[in-house]
């Protein structure tokens, strides 16, 4: 299994491995070494992260690209499973030069989510290369699996990137009873996704709101100036990554959880289904989003929140005004999220993989 996102947070990775554990598979995860290492020794399956002089970039890839081929290409393996199109091209080749299976996981719609032109033709074009020799892909929703199939006349399955069941009523971080707490979290906090006009809101909002991040992202110092510079320290907090469960505290004890994609940047945010969401259902809280495709979908469908149409700073506060005002949609909401929750979470979503891989060709 290699991924070039941090092993240590990417909870998509470490349940499909754990579920390939449990299901006779030997796994090893191979990943790229970070300042992080929380949870990593109790993984139940072998970890390998490779150093690399580079955090992002085009030479990261490469280096990666390079260790990834040459560990492959001397290690015993019957299955090879390449995470994203950045990992994709070493595990393709080795599975040709060895004829060994090979799984593609697509997370996301990972040419639209690269912003510099010439940075995207390359990857588009090393997609379009690799895709359509590929036999067994996998991705993260129904939107990206229908643009997939469309695009290259391949199956697609989808398995959703849900968390698995949490126990009712775990452990919360104790909020004042006169505050309420609004919370983005995730290691995906970069731009385009709200994060910045969510700093902005809080202007609007009266002292009994305060807005938590918690993860990181690209853009993680620029919300820290921005927050000083507005002078909104108080109502502004930031929590650095920490494991899953420890940030559920944080999570469970939020009024709503926000999902602010800018949607009309790039389809990738609007085809794009935020392991957040999942999270925060999990957790029994109600959603704010804009209407990113398949949030938008399953908010209609379980009755779990509400949708805004812009990021205005100044109409997202007043929703969540008119959100704090009406307790009794409000708690319609956060009741319905049992039953969600009962429906969208790991459990289910790994039997579709577990069948997958009974099918591998």
């Amino acid at each position: 299994m290699s991924v070039i996102s941090d092993v240590v947070t990417d909870q998509r990775v470490q349940k499909e491995c754990a579920t390939l554990l449990r299901n006779g598979y030997d796994v090893l995860l191979l990943g790229r070494k970070s300042k992080r290492d929380f949870g990593l020794k109790e993984l139940p399956y072998c970890v390998i992260r490779f150093a690399n002089p580079f955090r992002r970039g085009p030479f990261m890839y490469f280096i990666f690209n390079l260790q990834l081929f040459f560990y492959l290409l001397f290690k015993k393996t019957d299955v090879l499973w390449a995470n994203d199109l950045d990992t994709l091209l070493p595990n393709f080749f080795i599975s040709h030069l060895k004829n060994k299976k090979l799984v593609y996981d697509s997370h996301e719609y990972f040419t639209l989510s690269v912003y510099k032109k010439h940075s995207r033709k390359i990857w588009e074009h090393l997609e379009g290369y690799l895709f359509p020799r590929l036999k067994n892909i996998i991705t993260v929703n129904d939107s990206l699996k229908n643009i997939y199939e469309k695009k290259y006349g391949l199956p697609v399955t989808a398995i959703r990137n849900t968390p698995a069941k949490m126990v009712t009523g775990g452990n919360a971080v104790i909020m004042p009873a006169d505050k309420k707490m609004l919370i983005i979290q995730g290691m995906g906090i970069n731009e385009n996704r709200g994060a910045e006009e969510a700093v902005m809101m809080m202007q609007y909002l009266p002292e009994s709101f305060q807005l938590y991040f918690v993860g990181g992202g690209t853009i993680w110092d620029k919300l820290k100036k921005m927050t000083k510079s507005l002078d909104l320290s108080g109502k502004i907090i930031f929590v650095d990554a920490m494991p899953f469960d420890k940030m559920m505290e944080y999570t469970r004890s939020a009024f709503l959880g926000l999902i602010l994609e800018r949607i009309d940047v790039s389809d990738h945010h609007l085809y794009a289904l935020p392991n957040k969401f999942f999270d925060y259902l999990q957790a029994g809280i109600p959603v704010l989003s804009t209407r990113v495709a398949e949030v938008e979908k399953l908010i209609n469908k379980y009755d779990v929140g509400a949708l805004i149409d812009n990021l205005v700073p100044e109409k997202m506060a007043e929703i969540i005004l008119n959100i704090a005002a009406d307790m009794q949609v409000y708690n319609r909401w956060k009741k319905n999220t049992t039953q969600a929750s009962s429906e969208l979470n790991w459990e289910n979503e790994e039997k579709i993989l577990i069948e997958f891989m009974k099918n591998l060709q």
